[in-house]
């Protein structure tokens, strides 16, 4: 019986690059979520002209929020896999189905799709990764490799268990803490990232804020 994949994805003015990007994703999966944070442009409309469905913040509430809620949604719609996809086309949708057929074929819950660390990958992206990288797997017994990337596959069964806290950029930390705590089956597939000019990704005080948060977690255990 063929699957039910739903893709989730959060957007914040995201107008000029969200539709060719819903239309790739779309060859690959049954439905896509846009959450659309509220964002200053025409996000939400475009996204609706291209076929997804879409649910509109009335405030920003940050990537990690929207996800989460979007993610909701998929379960409730009867979603038997997960795909979260950024909107602004750094990942190629064309690689869902090597996320996909990996979670089918190793049987594992979430497949993290990893960028390797070289370029076009900007130098301060690469040093983040690493040094994130190094502090999960030794905090939570992981060996993933790209810890910040928001490309990820993962069962229905899984996502009460992943299901993170952080409300903004943290959440891909969490990701990973959530995998390691709870023991969770996972693979990391390569893929391609296109970096685009736009502004954005974990900022450093997400960033700080995600780790202090690891650490408090790893304290409780």
């Amino acid at each position: 019986m063929k699957q039910n994949i739903i893709a989730v994805m959060p957007a914040y003015n995201e107008a000029v690059r969200i539709g060719p990007v819903i239309d790739r994703v779309k060859r690959y999966v049954q439905e896509i979520i846009v959450i659309d944070d509220h964002s200053k442009d025409a996000t939400a409309d475009v996204a609706r002209k291209h076929g997804a469905f879409v649910v509109r913040l009335i405030t920003n509430m940050g990537a990690g929020f929207a996800t989460r809620i979007g993610c909701d949604m998929a379960m409730e719609q009867g979603a038997d896999l997960i795909v979260t996809i950024d909107a602004d086309g750094q990942h190629d949708p064309a690689e869902i189905h090597k996320l996909v057929k990996t979670l089918q074929e190793k049987r594992c819950d979430i497949v993290y799709g990893s960028r390797p660390p070289r370029k076009p990958m900007p130098m301060l992206k690469q040093l983040s990764n690493k040094c994130g990288s190094f502090l999960i797997s030794r905090m939570f017994g992981t060996a993933i490799r790209d810890t910040q990337t928001g490309f990820h596959a993962f069962t229905r069964e899984a996502y009460p268990r992943l299901r993170w806290h952080s409300n903004r950029y943290g959440m891909v930390s969490e990701f990973v803490m959530r995998t390691g705590l709870n023991k969770l089956r996972y693979e990391e597939v390569e893929v391609k990232t296109i970096y685009t000019d736009k502004e954005g990704g974990m900022k450093f005080r997400d960033g700080f804020k995600a780790l202090t948060r690891m650490i408090w977690w790893r304290m409780k255990e």
